[in-house]
């Protein structure tokens, strides 16, 4: 292990390691914790007493032994606020911070590292310099001493962290270009969030942390006949793959980034750019001739260094050769050779086809307008990719050698995994058009969309259930809410009973919401909530809180109920009425229905268990008994919001 964590003891069937495993600290033959150079095979340093060392109370290294935890010897080095103990190549004991910073040494004492502010260059981030923005969320980076960068986030009561690996470390290390946080729109989200950057000189965002996925449609390029030999000038390959004549090599860019070639013959990789930490983006070869891969910001991580060379076509050969050819056909650039190429033709599936009979192996099909792709995340996962990087589907491979997608002579669609899993079908081919791929028949019948099997047209299809989710799904994603609604409120009355400052409620949308809160430097206590219009009544949604459950003065005059369900399932159903609480079928809530609204909500629900519903189907429960159905429409427009500071 390379940490060992305040309180965690060293056991004797441990040891803490130093980056290059020169050294390691464990207990030897006598149980004394020891320090040993392995390449002198000498010990460098001792404990003073057999037992199991850690990183005690007071931050101080000490040893401990018996049943019932004795300290037995107390090192004396100590720093407040340590939180691991590491091993340096040197062979010395350090401890770090909460933040991953280096705060003493057991030889020299302590370390003054060297706050950078909010931004510097990923280089200036050393052993003893870090980059720290504060706030009631507090950030920063430090250098870890393999040389990546931990990204750590605290605050009261709590934190996290991760670390940022080398090729990344060492791409983010570019002249230039300097490490911060922005105000940034997430992966995917339509708020945004303080989120760590990589800008350059014109303020330009080249890398964010966390989901890399574009907020708009990556423009498509120049034409070209998706899944053949050749990509020309202007074009890219975004999922998508390359194919040589007879079907014997493929060149790939993988939903992972990387840019690989393959060889069908041996079933393996046999060059690649090493982008395969990338995360999205596309590969392309530029009108200068540079055949070069780019993430979802479109900042260059990876080029074949051609520009100005006269290049004009990347094409895919059947010698296992992928090369940039000029107006003459000239090679101008090439991945090289491998041997043991001379494998059969393989009938391979182009354009947006599969049919009986091929495999979709290291390949990818495209719609016909570009904007839709199945393609591969990596080896093993096979991903239908919508036009901003989406996933509109999704199928694992399996762990057998040869992992492919087959669409068999009996027309059914397997994966070949050790199971041959059967995916659908019978059908004569699968196509991928614009959102969606399908299995169909020769006469167009289709008979299995995005992973579902299609019901026959003969078959009457069932009356769709009634939704109940779909305006939290669209706020939350459901993983985390508490809802209230309250009758005959106006949003704001509502936002005050709740106890926002009326000065501090704003009009704006839910993502405005969450935005504010970011710009405000709220803290994870502080209470996020929007109220919307229902008609006469008032739909108050809280992002990261429960006041409404503890708030009876939401009924003052009137009728409230609130419903609560945490990431851990946790879940409270509370009905409020004149200021006082007349229902709880929380967790432990009374198991029988104690209102008339409630008693008429299970019925329609057909259920006698109110807490089976609450902890079930808790929206349904809380509509049917507040006598309100909410639509995505209600709550994407405006809404009346504050930010209500924890206590």
């Amino acid at each position: 292990m390379r940490y060992l964590l305040q309180f965690d003891r060293l056991h004797p069937d441990e040891q803490l390691t130093s980056p290059s495993g020169r050294f390691v600290l464990r207990c030897d033959s006598a149980g004394v914790a020891v320090v040993t150079d392995t390449d002198r095979d000498r010990v460098v340093w001792r404990a003073g007493a057999a037992g199991r060392l850690l990183l005690g109370h007071g931050y101080e290294v000490v040893v401990e032994a018996g049943e019932d935890y004795e300290t037995v010897w107390r090192s004396g080095f100590a720093m407040p606020g340590a939180r691991y103990l590491i091993l340096t190549d040197s062979g010395e004991l350090e401890l770090v911070d909460g933040s991953h910073v280096r705060v003493a040494n057991i030889r020299t004492g302590p370390i003054h590292a060297v706050p950078l502010g909010d931004a510097a260059p990923a280089a200036a981030i050393t052993a003893d310099a870090y980059l720290v923005r504060d706030g009631k969320i507090r950030r920063t980076v430090a250098r870890e001493q393999d040389g990546w960068l931990r990204v750590c986030e605290s605050w009261t009561g709590g934190g996290g962290s991760y670390a940022l690996t080398s090729p990344l470390v060492d791409w983010l290390e570019q002249e230039g270009t300097v490490l911060t946080w922005r105000l940034h729109m997430a992966g995917g989200s339509k708020s945004k969030g303080w989120m760590l950057c990589l800008v350059d000189s014109d303020g330009t965002v080249l890398w964010h942390e966390g989901t890399q996925r574009p907020h708009e449609p990556v423009p498509l390029g120049t034409p070209y006949a998706y899944g053949g030999p050749a990509l020309e000038a202007g074009g890219r390959l975004r999922n998508q793959s390359l194919t040589s004549p007879a079907g014997t090599h493929t060149l790939v860019h993988q939903g992972n980034g990387d840019l690989a070639l393959y060889c069908h013959t041996e079933d393996r990789a046999v060059w690649t750019t090493g982008t395969e930490w990338v995360d999205g983006g596309w590969a392309e070869l530029s009108e200068n001739g540079d055949l070069s891969v780019r993430n979802t910001h479109g900042a260059r991580v990876w080029s074949s260094a051609t520009a100005g060379s006269g290049a004009r076509r990347l094409v895919v050969r059947d010698n296992g050769r992928a090369e940039l050819l000029d107006m003459d056909g000239r090679s101008m650039w090439s991945t090289g050779t491998h041997t043991s190429c001379d494998g059969p033709a393989v009938d391979t599936p182009r354009g947006a086809v599969l049919r009986r009979g091929q495999t979709l192996g290291r390949h990818s099909l495209t719609s016909p307008d570009g904007s839709t792709v199945l393609g591969h995340w990596d080896e093993r996962r096979l991903v239908l990719f919508g036009a901003n990087h989406t996933w509109l589907w999704y199928a694992h491979l399996g762990e057998t050698a040869r992992p492919g997608l087959h669409l068999d002579e009996d027309g059914m669609l397997r994966v070949l995994d050790d199971e041959s899993s059967t995916l659908g079908g019978p059908a004569d081919e699968l196509r991928v058009e614009e959102g969606e791929v399908i299995l169909c028949r020769a006469d167009g019948t289709v008979v299995w969309r995005n992973g579902e099997a299609v019901a026959e047209p003969t078959v009457v299809p069932e009356e769709p259930a009634e939704d109940f989710e779909a305006w939290m799904e669209e706020l939350t994603g459901q993983v985390s809410y508490c809802a209230t609604v309250v009758h005959d409120t106006t949003p704001d009355e509502a936002l005050t009973r709740l106890g926002a400052d009326p000065a501090g409620i704003r009009t704006g949308t839910w993502n405005d919401l969450r935005t504010q809160s970011e710009i405000d430097g709220a803290g994870v206590e502080d209470v996020r909530v929007a109220a919307f219009a229902l008609g006469p009544h008032t739909l108050v949604v809280e992002d990261n809180g429960l006041l409404g459950i503890g708030s009876p003065a939401l009924s003052q005059g009137t009728f409230a109920v609130s419903n609560y369900s945490s990431v851990n399932a946790d879940t409270y159903f509370v009905v409020h009425r004149d200021g006082e609480t007349v229902a709880d079928h929380s967790d432990n809530g009374s198991e029988e229905p104690t209102t008339p609204e409630v008693e008429a909500a299970m019925a329609a629900m057909g259920s006698d268990d109110p807490l089976d519903a609450a902890f079930q189907d808790g929206l349904e429960l809380l509509c049917r008994t507040a006598g309100v159905r909410p639509t995505v429409a209600d709550v994407t427009g405006e809404a009346r919001f504050t930010i209500i500071a924890a206590p």
